[in-house]
């Protein structure tokens, strides 16, 4: 039966292709009380990694990386107060050696709703619930639950106030944000306030090494959260606390422009450990930009990241004790953006970040060419640059990155 489910992937692909759908959702149904649509997305990627040389990191010096997305997406409503948000995400993707370069164990969530349908020495095939969220609007408030994205950033890059699944700073495509397992309340307070109450629960991961998370929640790793966000003179100003995991958190965020030309974002939080000897600080980021009459727009980030470590002799200690946790290894980092509308129908976009803890840097290029109102072509170019890892040292953050030439096409239908 798994191989079945794998062999409907290349069919279904090509069928796409043989017969194009419109912009539309591909099947619709309306009445007086409700309406239920679906919705479809193939995505298509292949690219060439160029490894640093460390075997004990990396099993080769080149490796060929291909990836299938193929999502099914489900939105109905109810009158005008619910609605059920589906997304189904069947993943076909190669699985070289990734070393150091993702220590990442994906979004954290029960394993319950996601399969493995294949798995051999360099590929596996996925099936997994991305979304299964139900939303109620009742008076001023809306309540969702279920398996939902949850993001409460304002910055571009560096969102150090998105604790759930959140974006790395070069990621381009942001279409499709995980969901998380969780419930929320958003309540208007007024014409320019907001109060956010989120709730998430926590699991632990299968092993030390794996990136697959247990079934049943792990009560020690819950969430719980508040927001209150007011708007006052065109400034937002929100305040967050609650606790995160095993941490304390107390926070906010603002965003707005001055004079009308230059964009101004900032977030952040203290983390305090619940629990002696685990780590805690200051996570905070803070952003301007500024979009030109001619469409080049151009953002720069500045991220303190407390929990990261100060050199790179503090990360070789903590990779030698085994206590590296997922994420930005540095204390401080730089980003600078660029995106430019070549023609209405090619954007290019670049990324420089800049590692100040240990001075290395990635430049990422990302140029998006519109094959149609359905579809896109997109080509990723990925450099990393510094201190390349030896026998007894990493090197650094961005050095023991490989360097990637990487394509994708999507079609939405």
């Amino acid at each position: 039966m798994r191989r079945g489910i794998l062999f409907l992937s290349p069919i279904f692909l090509g069928a796409l292709f043989l017969f194009p759908f419109p912009g539309q959702a591909f099947t619709e149904w309306q009445s007086e009380d409700g309406s239920v649509s679906l919705r479809g997305f193939t995505g298509l990627g292949a690219g060439h990694s160029h490894n640093p040389e460390a075997p004990a990191l990396y099993d080769s010096r080149e490796d060929l990386l291909w990836d299938l997305d193929q999502r099914l997406l489900v939105a109905a409503n109810y009158r005008e107060n619910a609605r059920f948000d589906l997304n189904v995400l069947q993943n076909i993707r190669a699985t070289p050696n990734p070393g150091l370069a993702d220590r990442s164990a994906g979004a954290e969530r029960s394993g319950l709703l996601s399969w493995q349908q294949h798995e051999s020495g360099n590929s596996e095939a996925n099936l997994s619930v991305d979304t299964a969220a139900f939303h109620y609007v009742q008076g001023n408030t809306e309540w969702s639950l279920g398996r939902q994205p949850v993001n409460l950033a304002t910055t571009m890059y560096f969102s150090p106030n998105d604790f759930f699944a959140p974006f790395a700073a070069q990621t381009f495509y942001r279409a499709y944000k995980p969901g998380v397992d969780s419930g929320r309340a958003e309540v208007r307070l007024g014409n320019l306030a907001q109060l956010s109450l989120v709730g998430v629960l926590g699991y632990s991961p299968e092993s030390a090494t794996d990136t697959d998370w247990r079934h049943r929640p792990d009560w020690s790793r819950n969430s719980l959260l508040a927001r209150v966000a007011v708007n006052r003179h065109d400034w937002e100003w929100a305040l967050l606390g609650g606790s995160v995991r095993d941490h304390r958190i107390t926070g906010g965020s603002l965003q707005g422009e001055l004079y009308d030309w230059l964009g101004v974002r900032a977030e952040g939080h203290y983390a305090a450990p619940e629990q002696d000897g685990e780590g805690g600080g200051a996570e905070v980021s803070v952003g301007i930009e500024h979009r030109f009459a001619n469409s080049l727009e151009v953002r720069l980030e500045q991220f303190h990241h407390g929990q990261g470590y100060r050199s790179a002799e503090a990360l070789n200690q903590a990779l030698a004790a085994g206590s590296v946790a997922e994420g930005y290894t540095g204390r401080d980092y730089t980003a600078l953006g660029a995106s430019y509308e070549f023609s209405p129908l090619l954007t290019g976009q670049a990324l420089i970040l800049a590692n100040w803890s240990d001075h290395s840097q990635l430049l990422s290029l990302n140029g998006v060419y519109s094959l149609s109102d359905e579809a896109e072509l997109a080509v990723t170019l990925s450099l990393p640059r510094g201190d390349q890892p030896t026998d007894d040292s990493v090197g650094s953050e961005f050095g023991f990155a490989p360097a990637t030439l990487a394509c994708a096409f999507r079609i939405y239908y």
